[in-house]
């Protein structure tokens, strides 16, 4: 019995709810990211050639994808604050990029990770946005 209460008690409490919003978002987001470099890598593999000058781009416009997902998907469980939960949908998502960039090469951060937060910040709060300011339309 006092379990259940516990539980009803974690589903109102507005912190918890936007905790697992945010998560589920960013884990949305994360899996978005991961089949889509699949995707790239198979076709990189599949042409031969990979021009070195696309990589960058194609890796900034993966992380804006992914974190514009992430946020939409945040707003879209929590149906609220959808530009301040997506914000922070893709600055934990920056942040599992980074720590997983860091532990794979070992080098320091450079002004492109900044860069790259800022964007990913931006794009999970326009994702974020857009979710909870969609109208329904109703039938």
């Amino acid at each position: 019995m006092k379990s259940k209460k516990h539980l009803k008690h974690l589903n109102e409490n507005p912190v918890f709810g936007a905790l697992r919003s945010i998560i589920l978002g960013t884990v949305v987001g994360a899996v978005l990211c991961a089949a889509l470099l699949g995707a790239f890598a198979l076709a990189f593999v599949s042409a031969g050639h990979i021009p070195q000058n696309l990589i960058s781009p194609m890796m900034l416009g993966l992380s804006v994808l992914s974190s514009f997902a992430a946020g939409f998907v945040t707003a879209k469980i929590s149906h609220k604050r959808g530009l301040a939960y997506g914000a922070l949908s893709g600055l934990l998502l920056f942040a599992l990029f980074l720590v997983s960039g860091l532990i794979a090469s070992h080098e320091p951060v450079s002004l492109t990770a900044g860069i790259r937060m800022l964007v990913m910040v931006i794009s999970g709060a326009i994702g974020g946005l857009l979710a909870v300011s969609k109208n329904s339309k109703v039938k």
